[in-house]
């Protein structure tokens, strides 16, 4: 085990193709489980889960009588533990039992296990395909230790705080745990990011660079608000969220200070834009999105669980699973873009990259050729999965449908989002292929691949009543209604 930089530790094992070696990957994925602090029955769980991934891959990866070898990799973040299991046998689509056997091994059964908060499934084409697991350390989240007038909820009716000067900057270590109460008070456990709860991930997340915190420190230097820009999966883009401010000091333009900081931030780390999802149930969100400067360029159907509840701020329970806009904002403008999508599609994505004010080229593309490159997550916490093609190959419907059926019928996703490369010609037949098996059009997210723009589409395996949907812009209400319109069309073709 060696350790790395930002106080990783990475170790790895490979073992043959053959159940005698089983109990080698066990008794590695113990040792290193109780490394990252976990107790028995979170061991016992990872070793399950890394059994059943390795049975997983020698019942099907591999021709009988073939020879090959599984590789386990472990690392130990301050945060994290992270499993992989990765073979090159056969790719995962060509063995996989069908989804709809609820006793079938492979990935749907992987999912539900639950041992963990992140499974991912990376399909690396002629690399061979990767399961991965992270499983958060344990840690004390906000309430360990506090007083309790440290976590006493906002009242709904909270006077406003005198008239003050505020300090906006960037976050520092000091000020995570009031962030956490801040967060705490104003939402209690409802909020569906729970990094937020805890003190220490806030603060390596930000010295990894994977997070950009800013805060507003009233006149006592005090934490009263704070907005992030999060930088994890996409290395050229940042989401904005993982904001909140204290009910005594809103309308006061922190949530505008604090962004200002961000983009300031963002464009010194060299990041190509910010794109933000303000939720659907009321406009302020997606105006104040508006007022940054930021462009409409998709419509993301029930990407928040019922469960989230707006605590102390005048807003109803939701009675669906919350949708989202997506904006996203340029800063620094790209060149010209050649994108690839099915004809019927092309008014609605002019429409789109008019608004970003950008220039492109829409065309037709071309067949698949070769074998394609995928991952596959499901997230327990928001109930959903995202499925994102790196490649697009001539196998790359079957595993947009297996991957769809596996995320909604045995790990329970009640939302499945996908991610098409625009840049790359057989994206239109891709396109096509995933309306075949239920998803439909979502919008666009600039610079959502490693190259270049995406096109989303969603699939939903729970009611949705689009009337309940309030949008902010023009544009947004073009997109629902074009959203809803290629909804229905699906649906209609399946059941025709």
């Amino acid at each position: 085990m060696t350790t790395e930089p930002e106080g990783a530790l990475k170790s790895e094992i490979s073992i043959p193709n053959d159940a005698r070696f089983l109990h080698a990957a066990r008794a590695f994925v113990r040792e290193v489980a109780q490394v990252a602090g976990f107790g028995p029955d979170d061991v016992d769980a990872l070793v399950h889960a890394a059994d059943e991934a390795c049975t997983n891959a020698l019942q099907h990866a591999f021709e009988p009588g073939e020879t090959g070898t599984i590789t386990l990799s472990a690392e130990v973040t301050p945060d994290d533990f992270i499993l992989g299991v990765r073979d090159q046998g056969l790719p995962f689509i060509s063995r996989v039992e069908q989804a709809a056997d609820p006793g079938a091994r492979g990935l749907g059964f992987l999912f539900i296990q639950r041992a963990v908060d992140e499974v991912t499934w990376v399909n690396l084409g002629k690399a061979g395909k990767e399961l991965r697991f992270v499983k958060h350390r344990p840690q004390a989240d906000v309430t360990h230790g506090a007083a309790s007038s440290d976590l006493a909820p906002y009242g709904h009716d909270e006077p406003p705080a005198p008239e003050q000067e505020y300090v906006v900057r960037t976050l520092r270590p000091e000020d995570a745990r009031q962030v956490s109460q801040c967060v705490y008070r104003v939402y209690g456990y409802t909020y569906p990011n729970e990094d937020l709860y805890y003190p220490e991930r806030i603060v390596h997340l930000n010295q990894a660079g994977e997070l950009i915190s800013a805060v507003a420190l009233d006149a006592e230097g005090r934490v009263v608000g704070h907005y992030a820009l999060e930088c994890r999966r996409l290395c050229r883009v940042a989401e904005s969220g993982q904001a909140v401010v204290a009910p005594g000091h809103r309308g006061r333009r922190l949530m505008e200070r604090m962004r200002d900081v961000l983009e300031e931030e963002a464009l010194r780390a060299g990041l190509l834009g910010v794109f933000g999802q303000p939720v659907t149930s009321h406009t302020f969100s997606q105006k104040v999105n508006e007022d940054f400067g930021s462009k409409v360029c998709g419509l993301t159907l029930g990407l928040v669980p019922r469960s989230f509840t707006y605590r102390k701020t005048g807003i109803p329970p939701l009675a669906q699973r919350e949708s989202t806009m997506l904006y996203f904002k340029y800063l620094t403008p790209p060149g010209r873009s050649a994108l690839f999508a099915p004809r019927r599609h092309w008014p609605a994505l002019t429409r789109i990259y008019e608004a970003l004010g950008i220039p492109f080229e829409l065309g037709p593309g071309s067949p698949p050729e070769g074998r394609g490159e995928a991952e596959a997550s499901y997230d327990h916490a928001w109930g959903f999965g995202v499925v994102r093609v790196r490649r697009v190959g001539a196998d790359t419907p079957a595993v947009l449908d297996l991957a769809r059926r596996n995320l909604a019928a045995i790990a329970g996703a009640e939302a499945v989002y996908l991610e098409l490369p625009l840049a790359q010609p057989a994206t239109p037949s891709a396109c096509e292929a995933a309306e075949a098996s239920g998803f439909f059009f979502s919008g666009v997210g600039p610079s959502f691949a490693g190259d270049g723009d995406v096109l989303r589409l969603q699939y939903l395996a729970v009611p949705m009543d689009v009337s309940r949907i309030k949008v902010f812009s023009p544009l947004g209400q073009e997109l629902l209604a074009y959203v809803a319109s290629e909804r229905e069309r699906v649906e209609r073709s399946k059941t025709g």
